[in-house]
């Protein structure tokens, strides 16, 4: 079995080219992560990502969500956790996005999120396997 060459920092994980690092890793965090893109969202989508924080990942817009969940990608059955909060341009069609998608979904933090209203908050609580003290 081939090992992995391992990762000192995860400061370049997400970068467009480089998701092929970090095809073992199952929780990406870290504060460095504040500088990716939508475009490395895509290449994200395709790992077996259980927790991911992009908390205050300015440069992410609603496509990077969707890329991210595209057509039953594999993150789509993984994962779990999810920090989007304090994106300024995430909205309603973003988190419309995660839910639909997220099968494996427990916990989704969208705090200060400035675009996200009260409808989106209102069509989580009325998701089927809404659970108040999870999401």
């Amino acid at each position: 079995m081939r090992s992995h060459p391992l990762v000192s920092s995860t400061s370049n994980l997400l970068n467009e080219d480089k998701c092929y690092k970090v095809s073992l890793v199952r929780r990406l965090h870290e504060d460095n992560l504040i500088s990716i893109t939508d475009h490395a969202l895509l290449g994200a989508g395709d790992l077996l990502i259980v927790q991911l924080w992009i908390r205050s990942c300015k440069r992410v817009i609603d496509k990077g969500i969707k890329s991210l969940f595209h057509a039953d990608r594999k993150i789509c059955k993984t994962l779990s956790v999810l920090d989007v909060g304090y994106i300024p341009k995430i909205t309603n069609a973003a988190i419309f996005t995660i839910t639909s998608a997220a099968k494996a979904l427990t916990n989704l933090s969208i705090g200060f999120c400035d675009e996200v209203t009260d409808a989106a908050v209102q069509m989580l609580m009325d998701r089927p396997s809404h659970n108040s003290s999870q999401l």
